[in-house]
């Protein structure tokens, strides 16, 4: 933790006549993994999970982090400055946020960094408190950091239409067909550019994406990016990132298609107030995926099953390994089994770090011994950039009674979730539902089932939509060939935590929707106890080991 940024910080409160300033994790195209070395929130407080902003103010600083991340973030700040925000399941960032807001406090946010939906609600929520919110355009943290900050070159390739299904100008034309008359579709989202161009690159970590903006309309897409391109379709041309603004600007008079919750704030802000302004629903055409995409996806969980194999022969040989031998065998593996980038920084976790949920650094003195656990969550980009994401739970040695019964709770919870036919009209948050039930049901309740039980996958890791919880934004029906992790979890601070984690495809069946898992590795035997299952849960247990891959 550098002190004198946090001088200059509050220094910069002073002369912009602020009270406080949010300092985010993300980047100016609000990805979620964004890289350290231009993540401001990063270098006010240490803390490298992948979400979670900080608010600063003249004497303090709150460090936001959900679920996933309590314990990291106690593990990573220092508390003598920092006040970590533990946001429990039930509320959102933007509510413990506004919580903590004081009355008559002005608030400065960093316009490249926050999109425009939370923008609106923010200053709804600090008008209730006399509060106000001001605008800046420049992230005072990145301009003091600027010397640690590296360039970085982007190679970026095209992915066969033999794993897209379509070429980019039949998704351009696709997209017509459902708009008429003039318009203008802005896209600042880099996973819909990557699926709109079928164009990737791997050289930013934990991502196939690229930077680049674009305005689609109904005679061409204009690509705005400083990357080298190659040929992407008839339709498309290709522009320096510094024409969008002035493209933007000179916008007007038709309908403009944006999307609130990946448009920050400053590109609206450019926008020409004589428009028509709609929500674009372009994501959604990402979400749903093609049959040369599953096939795809497919053949990549083959491979990254193939891969967890390795695992498994370690943690059932007589040698005792470190967690950062796992880990280094893991990447080893995916890339031996055709991983050309990894889609998030495996958690490998042992013990009672495994009650964390997004452990971020294995330990090369932490050994796994008899009795521990050894959670494991990792996923690999192939090909098609559509990304990975499995997560098993092993055991060193023999369980105990109670590792088998939280573990088996856990199993249950996965099972009942995914074997379940659902009714037509059933929603995301339905499949959540069944699974918090088995867990709360079976297990104490100092075994929370401690987040979202899963979210969309596809070009990035964490997709949404869908998202699979038990949020409002849960409740949008079910829709055939979305792609999804379902994925219960069971933690208690100091002894551990287990999850299981497959991601699926919905598939219609008759009149029902069923889930389909694209990876197949077997649950761990040794950790089942079938005296808990009821007939139902022990057929698709026996099921889902018949069918699983080879080990």
């Amino acid at each position: 933790m550098d002190i004198k940024l946090i001088e200059h910080l509050r220094n910069y409160l002073s002369k912009n006549d602020i009270d406080g300033i949010i300092i985010n994790s993300t980047n100016e195209f609000l990805v979620e993994y964004n890289r350290l070395d231009i993540n401001s929130r990063y270098y006010v407080t240490d803390f490298t999970g992948s979400t979670g902003d900080v608010l600063l103010t003249s004497d303090k600083i709150y460090q936001f982090v959900d679920t996933r991340y309590h314990e990291q973030a106690d593990n990573q700040v220092n508390h003598d400055y920092v006040e970590v925000v533990k946001i429990p399941l039930t509320k959102s960032y933007f509510t413990a946020l506004t919580e903590i807001l004081p009355s008559y406090f002005k608030l400065g946010i960093i316009s490249t960094k926050l999109s425009k939906k939370f923008y609106d609600a923010l200053v709804k929520a600090a008008q209730t408190k006399n509060s106000s919110v001001k605008i800046l355009n420049s992230d005072p943290v990145i301009e003091y950091e600027k010397e640690n900050i590296k360039p970085v070159n982007y190679n970026v390739f095209s992915v066969q239409k033999s794993i897209t299904g379509f070429d980019a100008d039949e998704k351009y034309n696709m997209l017509k067909q459902y708009i008429e008359g003039e318009f203008n579709v802005l896209v600042t989202s880099l996973e819909d550019i990557a699926y709109l161009t079928n164009l990737r690159s791997y050289d930013f970590d934990y991502s196939a994406i690229f930077p680049a903006k674009a305005i689609i309309n109904e005679n061409e897409v204009r690509i705005y990016t400083d990357c080298t391109l190659p040929f992407i379709g008839n339709s498309f041309k290709v522009f320096p990132l510094n024409d969008f603004e002035k493209d933007l600007k000179s916008i007007e008079k038709t309908t403009l298609y944006i999307d609130e919750d990946r448009l920050t704030i400053y590109d609206y802000n450019l926008i020409n107030k004589s428009n028509h302004i709609l929500n674009s629903y372009l994501k959604l055409y990402k979400t749903v995926k093609n049959e040369n995409e599953i096939n795809h996806m497919k053949e990549c969980f083959r491979r990254s099953d193939e891969a967890l194999k390795v695992i498994y022969e370690m943690i059932n040989s007589d040698t005792v390994y470190s967690e950062y031998d796992y880990y280094e065998a893991l990447v080893k593996a995916m890339k031996a089994n055709g991983a050309l980038s990894l889609s998030f920084k495996p958690i490998v976790s042992s013990g009672t770090n495994t009650s964390i949920v997004h452990y971020s650094t294995p330990s090369k003195e932490k050994m796994v011994n008899d009795g521990d656990f050894l959670l494991v969550d990792y996923g690999g980009y192939y090909e098609g950039g559509i990304a990975t994401d499995t997560t098993r739970t092993f055991i060193k040695g023999n369980a105990s009674a109670e590792q088998k019964m939280v573990y088996t709770a856990v199993v249950k919870a996965f099972l009942n979730a995914y074997y379940t036919k659902y009714d037509k009209k059933a929603a995301y948050f339905d499949i959540d539902k069944i699974a918090r039930d088995i867990i709360n049901k079976t297990l104490p309740p100092e075994f929370p089932f401690a987040h979202g039980t899963g979210h969309g996958v596809g070009i990035s890791v964490h997709e949404n939509p869908p998202r699979v919880s038990s949020s409002e934004a849960a409740k949008t029906k079910i829709i055939e060939n979305t792609v999804f992790s379902i994925e219960p979890g069971a933690y208690k601070e100091g002894w551990g935590g287990i999850r299981i984690e497959n991601t699926v495809y919905a598939k219609k069946e008759e009149d029902k929707m069923i889930m389909q898992s694209l990876s197949l590795f077997p649950f761990e035997i040794k950790l089942i106890d079938l005296s808990m299952m009821n007939d139902f849960e022990k057929f698709y247990y026996m099921k889902w080991q018949a069918n699983a891959c080879v080990l």
